[in-house]
């Protein structure tokens, strides 16, 4: 069941586009090996940087000034929530990096798991930021059981990975490159997660440890 979304959160919003959009532009940038397309979005990490610490210093003085408990709980899950987006925002910028490291031609071609494990994350993402927006607690519950799926394909393209640089030293740094890649997906994967507990929280006032990664 949803919940009224006060102001404070709904300016959540134009930072979550921000992420949305710098992941996707990221996984597509190293799918594509559109280096330019990379390059932005390291670039527009200072924007995202610099729209969360806007929206702390709004939300901070909102929990100075307010006297409404509720609207304290929407303030503190805020500040947590915007913390998580920004560090999404980072791992997006770390995968956007990777490619410009990978150049336009690189030896090795990048794993289908790799691909599979983008598309989800950036899914798990989108519905995390639409369960915040209407502060669907069973819906986030449902959304947190995704992570499982994640660090499965985590351990795929992990052991993939490894195995091509055994049978082939010449592109062991770019197989380490991509295991960089992974890393920085399953991480993502994982704040998606913690909003998801966020939505918990503003609904119920618990707060609750929904989906334990095991990385």
């Amino acid at each position: 069941m949803g919940r009224t979304i006060s102001c404070v959160e709904r300016s959540v919003d134009g930072l979550g586009d921000r992420v949305v959009a710098a992941l996707a532009a990221a996984v597509e940038a190293l799918i594509e090996r559109d280096l330019r397309k990379a390059d932005a979005v390291v670039r527009g990490d200072l924007e995202i940087n610099r729209l969360r610490y806007a929206i702390e210093s709004d939300a901070t003085d909102r929990l100075v000034s307010t006297h409404d408990p509720l609207e304290v709980r929407s303030v503190v899950a805020t500040l947590y929530v915007i913390s998580d987006l920004e560090r999404i925002g980072d791992h997006a910028e770390g995968i956007a990096k990777v490619t410009l490291m990978l150049g336009p031609s690189p030896r090795l071609g990048l794993p289908s798991v790799i691909r599979g494990m983008s598309v989800l994350v950036l899914d798990m993402v989108r519905e995390t930021l639409a369960v915040f927006a209407s502060g669907d607690a069973a819906r986030a519950r449902q959304l947190c059981e995704r992570d499982d799926e994640v660090d499965t394909l985590y351990d795929r393209a992990y052991g993939e990975l490894l195995s091509q640089m055994g049978s082939d030293q010449e592109i062991v740094n770019e197989a380490t490159y991509l295991l960089w890649v992974t890393h920085n997906l399953e991480r993502i994967a994982d704040r998606a997660t913690n909003i998801c507990e966020r939505v918990v929280f503003l609904v119920s006032g618990t707060v609750e440890e929904l989906n334990v990664s095991k990385y």
